[in-house]
């Protein structure tokens, strides 16, 4: 799949060619097996992929391949991408929005050695906070 995506300094569009296989197995997986359902955060596809791309490579120089975002926040998971290579880890990011390279300490951002560490550590905690009896209800009613 090829995809245009902006350089983060000069705005220029440049081509990059991401393959299905480039994605790591564990992400490739639980796609196949329809993961969802892990509120507050979404996968994500195109469209709104390179948008983010772009934010994260302004705010802080280094590049990401988005593959989540949490719906309350401006928090982003994405793959670290070196030298052109989707790579294992994930990072989590929480975008400023700010359109610039931004100081040292933002945006606020941790990184797992994978996406089942983020999973563990970030997601499912997150996720236990949302978990109510209404919620439950109306995915039982949406689901009978």
């Amino acid at each position: 799949m090829l995809r245009s995506v902006p350089d983060a300094t000069t705005s220029v569009m440049y081509q990059i060619r991401i393959k299905p296989m480039e994605l790591p197995i564990e992400y490739r997986w639980l796609k196949a097996h329809r993961f969802e359902g892990f509120l507050p955060w979404w996968f994500i596809e195109n469209p709104g992929q390179e948008g983010l791309r772009a934010e994260y490579q302004k705010e802080t120089g280094e590049d990401f391949y988005p593959f989540a975002r949490r719906q309350d926040f401006d928090d982003v998971a994405g793959f670290k991408v070196v030298n052109g290579e989707i790579q294992r880890e994930v990072v989590s990011v929480h975008l400023t929005w700010a359109g610039k390279r931004e100081v040292e300490g933002f945006p606020v951002k941790a990184v797992y050695k994978d996406i089942f560490e983020w999973l563990s550590q970030e997601v499912l905690p997150e996720t236990a906070d949302w978990v109510t009896e209404e919620d439950l209800a109306d995915l039982e009613e949406e689901n009978a």
